[in-house]
């Protein structure tokens, strides 16, 4: 495929603060839980940036410290914390204000082992259906969805997410790629994936806390 800026993706990337997000990875007072947030949203960014299908990243986040750290890399704009479903909405229609032509995606920010090759190949299957999303490893939720235009993303994450995308028309996509359903929502998740590779803020921050996975 040849890559220009009409066919690669705009993707939104929602993110809720730091300080109530990921509230099942620990109790919301372990100073760690946070800092776990932050490393898997870099990850995930760090993995799409380096993608050559990837056109523009929009981050949807009110916390001040996810705006510093990526606003020098990533579109990123403001939300009410009202729910994922609000966030994506306002990240698909930051997308619209920039004249995006081109397809779009949704990526959850709780992919740690992410990479780019994984990217390319979700992103070149992707492209073959006008839309799609990528079940995660337990088969019942979503990590990504897609679809060829703005106008035409539609999403319903949340419980059971699959089978709602799927019974909506989504095309299920059997690409191999299990670094992008690996999401993280407990700590047991980042044992599950042995034969996989975290990113390298993870990794800093796991090797900070003297933790082995």
């Amino acid at each position: 495929m040849i890559r220009t800026t009409s066919n690669r993706y705009g993707v939104v990337v929602p993110i809720r603060s730091l300080e109530t997000g990921k509230s099942r990875l620990l109790p919301d007072s372990h100073p760690l839980r946070p800092q776990l947030a932050l490393a898997f949203f870099l990850d995930t960014i760090s993995a799409l940036e380096r993608s050559p299908f990837v056109d523009r990243i929009v981050v949807v986040s009110k916390d001040m410290t996810i705006h510093r750290s990526v606003r020098a890399r990533c579109e990123v704009v403001a939300d009410a914390e009202s729910g994922l479903a609000a966030a994506v909405d306002i990240g698909v229609e930051e997308l619209r204000n920039g004249r995006h032509a081109g397809p779009a995606a949704v990526v959850l920010p709780d992919l740690p082992f992410a990479t780019a090759d994984a990217f390319d190949e979700f992103f070149l299957d992707a492209h073959k259906h006008e839309r799609a999303f990528l079940a995660d490893s337990a088969g019942d939720g979503t990590t990504c969805v897609t679809a060829t235009s703005t106008d035409l993303l539609i999403h319903c994450f949340g419980p059971n997410s699959a089978r709602t995308h799927a019974a909506i028309g989504l095309v299920a996509l059997g690409v191999p790629v299990p670094a992008l359903r690996a999401d993280v929502d407990v700590l047991t998740n980042l044992c599950d994936q042995q034969s996989l590779k975290l990113g390298a803020e993870t990794s800093k921050v796991l090797s900070r806390w003297r933790i082995h996975v």
